[in-house]
């Protein structure tokens, strides 16, 4: 919804719904094109997920690391907060990511 196209569609009022996003900068803008590409990328990681690929690997390499997945979990609950949504209590007893992870990390 928040591609070129459909935001056009839907008369530009999409932005409402992230209530609590961040104010625009001369260096960052917080416009329906930012909000499309980090969508697009928590979509490239559902996609990835759903087609059993390797998430905490560098890109191409068989070395250990869940920086990736952690950069698009804190991108899921910055979205969220910009929602006003509260992700602890969303999430409470589903969210193992961190802990996950830190296993993961273990590992090395």
């Amino acid at each position: 919804m928040f591609s070129p196209v459909q935001y056009r569609v839907t008369g530009r009022t999409l932005l409402s719904i992230f209530p609590n996003k961040a104010r625009s900068t001369p260096q960052v803008q917080y416009n329906h094109s930012y909000i499309f590409n980090e969508l697009d990328k928590i979509n490239t990681l559902r996609n990835r997920i759903a087609h059993h690929e390797p998430i905490c690997f560098l890109l191409q390499q068989p070395i250990i690391d869940t920086g990736f997945i952690l950069n698009e979990y804190q991108k899921i609950q910055t979205l969220f907060s910009w929602m006003g949504i509260d992700s602890q209590s969303l999430l409470y007893g589903l969210d193992h990511v961190k802990r996950v992870c830190d296993k993961i990390d273990n590992l090395k």
